[in-house]
């Protein structure tokens, strides 16, 4: 099994519904997945997380940090006036502008470590960012602060990069430009994670417009392919059975995606490609 090539699989947005949940859950027992990313302000967090401490053993657990989508845990006055939540393109803007309030994001990372901390047990053996905010300038530089006090307290950490060449984005052929621009948005992100004392992927692969097509056991398929020593691919997984969440604009192609990453054609297909997979670091 050795032989075949590690590739690390994220399933981000753990707590924010007991579909993506139930999801979860299920592909970690069956060795499907090996990082689990979790929203510690989604409403189902802590109730969900005393389950996935019990697969601990199995896969790494990380914070998936929100600035969108969800309420932070914190007040935000400069980035969320008025208590409204921003989208993602205001973030970005606010962001590449540099008008990211420094102390006040920090604050909120620092939240959200401790919920998860609260919540797990231990700290993060990862850390990425909804809607790959954590790369953002600004709120960045505020995640790289508080992952230097982790790791300098002796806590072995990973960070996502969502960095690729462009040459590997456009042979993929899948979502070439929005991948390519969060590309950009990461470069550098493997250089700065390792002066805080951490690490960080070489290869990050995942990006897709959550449409029925292509098919996303195609998109799998091409993600299952490239250069890196540590490449990582993240997915969104949902089972259904459960109460829907009105807000969850991607419910239909997060319950594809889990009915392929629970299907037989799903480890075919990493037996073909010659991958397995495997946490970041081995020795876990």
């Amino acid at each position: 099994m050795f032989d075949k090539k590690r590739l690390v699989l994220c399933a981000d947005d753990f707590g924010l519904s007991r579909g993506v949940d139930s999801a979860i859950l299920d592909l970690v027992e069956r060795g499907r997945l090996s990082a689990v990313s979790c929203m510690v302000a989604g409403s189902d967090c802590a109730a969900g997380g005393a389950e996935l401490v019990r697969l601990a053993d199995r896969t790494d657990i990380g914070l998936h940090l929100t600035l969108t989508d969800l309420a932070p845990l914190g007040p935000l006055p400069a980035t969320m006036p008025g208590g409204v939540v921003p989208t993602i393109g205001t973030l970005i803007g606010k962001a590449l502008a540099g008008r990211i309030a420094y102390a006040e994001t920090k604050a909120e990372i620092g939240r959200q470590l401790a919920r998860f901390t609260e919540i797990f047990g231990r700290p993060p053996d990862f850390v990425d960012g909804h809607q790959h905010c954590h790369v953002l300038p600004g709120i960045r530089r505020a995640l790289i602060e508080e992952v230097a006090a982790l790791t300098g307290r002796g806590h072995r950490i990973w960070l996502r990069s969502c960095a690729e060449p462009f040459t590997a984005i456009r042979r993929r052929g899948i979502e070439v430009p929005k991948t390519s621009f969060i590309a950009f948005l990461s470069r550098g992100m493997g250089d700065v994670a390792r002066r805080a004392g951490a690490v960080a992927n070489d290869s990050f692969r995942g990006v897709t417009s959550f449409a029925p097509e292509p098919s996303f056991r195609t998109c799998m398929q091409r993600f299952l392919t490239g250069a890196g020593s540590v490449p990582l691919v993240m997915c969104h997984p949902a089972a259904g059975g459960h109460p829907a969440d009105p807000t969850d604009a991607i419910m239909p192609a997060r319950l594809r995606e889990y009915a392929h990453l629970g299907s037989d054609a799903f480890p075919a297909d990493l037996d073909a490609a010659g991958i397995r997979i495997g946490r970041f670091f081995e020795d876990r």
